[in-house]
C-alpha cells in the first residue's frame, strides 16, 4: 500500500484531508471524532505491547496507526507508526521502546490538532 501524502504537512494537513473527502466539513468532523476515540486505545495497545515484548502485537498496532493517522496526512505520525512497523517486523528489540515513545507523542500531536479542530 503506498500512501501520497503531501511533502508540505504537519501534525494535521487540514487543506489535504478536504480535497480528499471532497471538501466536506461534516465529515472531516466525523472521522476526527472517531480517531479522538480510537487514539487513546491504539496508544494504550502499543504501551501493552511493549510491555510485553510482544512485537506481533506492536506490529499489528504501528500498522493500525499508520492507516489512522494516515487519513489526517500527518507525514510525522506515519513516518513513526512505519519505523515501529518495520523494527517489530524484523525483530529490532532494542529499538522498540523509543520508536514507541515516537509513534504514542505524535498520536497525541495529532489527537491534540483534531481536538481543536472538532471545538
Amino acid at each position: 500500500m503506498s500512501l501520497s501524502l503531501p511533502s508540505d504537512s504537519s501534525i494535521f494537513n487540514r487543506q489535504w484531508i478536504l480535497e480528499q473527502i471532497g471538501g466536506d466539513e461534516g465529515l472531516l468532523r466525523e472521522i476526527a471524532t472517531v480517531f479522538l476515540t480510537d487514539g487513546p486505545d491504539i496508544r494504550q495497545r502499543l504501551l501493552a505491547a511493549l510491555r510485553a515484548g510482544d512485537s506481533v502485537a506492536l506490529h499489528a498496532t504501528a500498522h493500525c496507526a499508520k492507516s489512522a493517522v494516515g487519513n489526517f496526512g500527518s507525514e510525522a505520525a506515519v513516518l513513526a507508526a512505519v519505523h515501529l512497523e518495520d523494527a517489530a517486523k524484523n525483530g529490532e528489540t532494542a529499538s522498540f521502546a523509543i520508536l514507541t515513545d515516537t509513534l504514542c507523542q505524535a498520536l497525541i500531536e495529532v489527537e491534540d490538532a483534531l481536538r481543536q479542530e472538532v471545538s
